[in-house]
């Protein structure tokens, strides 16, 4: 049974859009995963406590409430208005108690690792006005997806309305293609052939899998996704062909490059015996925008071959073109 935790931050309890938008996303959620439950954290009713040193110092029953939420969810969603150009001081408290090393994230040799990886999380943010040409005014969004990918979060979507104190027309015309956005985010892939709730949640695994190594640029973790003979077709790159050649070719990627998004929407899965072909979309985001081609193309159609070995499913074809 799959999980939705729900978090709204608008202090508004009523005529918030955002919580307007998580209403929209639940029911799609619910209609999506049938028999899934919802777990919902209002910021505004159930204020959550700013840190103070005693509850910095300790585990408070406070912080390991939240954290255990967070960590039974498949699915995280969050309502949230730009207040003053940044996130509400309710969700900057939320994820100071929940932030937590040995909790949600660890530190190995030297190194940070986010603790909570295999989950979806989805960003539903709104603004009163329009974000002006050339000037960065919104620095929520990115404080949300660093804080989501530092306890292993990469896999996050964002729907995001402008002008919400526009008229009335514009005002619902923007509500509108947010909603259509979040049922687009929540359309399932249609699955062909036989396949198991076991081959389901493992081809899911890899896909979150997937997007927690790029977003780390750990290739040991990617290249363990792969099966022996994997190959990689990827636009201005060389053909790769195997493990090895295949973990050679990520550690140059990511020695070189760094990733702050990477999203997939899986559209269809079809299996014939041990092999199962999915065809999709992704969206990736650099952290400089240097190069937006091939890999690095903001854009993208894919397809995956998976194969089911001894193991489990492994990806055996991995191959993307930029949909530009």
């Amino acid at each position: 049974m799959k999980t939705l935790l729900r978090i709204d931050a608008s202090i508004r309890l009523t005529g918030s859009h955002t919580r307007e938008l998580t209403n929209h996303f639940e029911t799609a959620w619910l209609r999506a995963n049938p028999g899934g439950r919802v777990m919902r954290r209002c910021l505004a009713n159930d204020a959550v406590e700013h840190l103070s040193q005693p509850s910095f110092d300790v585990i408070a029953p406070e912080s390991a409430a939240l954290i255990e939420e967070l960590t039974l969810a498949d699915h995280i969603v969050i309502g949230s208005p730009l207040y003053n150009f940044g996130v509400p001081s309710a969700l900057k408290a939320y994820f100071d108690h929940v932030v937590r090393a040995g909790q949600t994230f660890a530190v190995e040799q030297g190194q940070y690792r986010g603790l909570l990886g295999g989950k979806r999380a989805t960003l539903i943010t709104a603004r009163g006005g329009n974000r002006s040409a050339g000037v960065s005014d919104d620095f929520q969004q990115g404080h949300l997806r660093q804080l989501l990918a530092f306890i292993g979060i990469a896999q996050v979507d964002v729907v995001s309305v402008e002008g919400t104190g526009a008229d009335a027309r514009d005002r619902r015309a923007a509500m509108d293609r947010a909603r259509q956005a979040i049922d687009r985010l929540l359309e399932p892939p249609v699955w062909l052939g036989t396949f198991s709730a076991r081959d389901r949640e493992e081809i899911e695994q890899l896909r979150s899998g997937q997007a927690n190594a790029i977003m780390a640029g750990d290739a040991e973790a990617y290249a363990a996704l792969c099966s022996e003979d994997i190959h990689l077709l990827i636009p201005t790159r060389e053909l790769v062909a195997g493990k090895e050649r295949f973990l050679e070719a990520q550690q140059a990627l990511f020695r070189s490059a760094r990733f702050c998004n990477f999203r997939k929407t899986p559209v269809r899965v079809e299996r014939s015996g041990d092999l199962a072909v999915e065809v999709g979309r992704q969206q990736v985001q650099m952290e400089t925008q240097g190069q937006a081609q091939g890999i690095f193309a903001a854009h993208q159609k894919y397809t995956h071959v998976f194969r089911h070995t001894p193991d489990g499913w492994r990806f055996a074809v991995l191959m993307s073109n930029p949909s530009e």
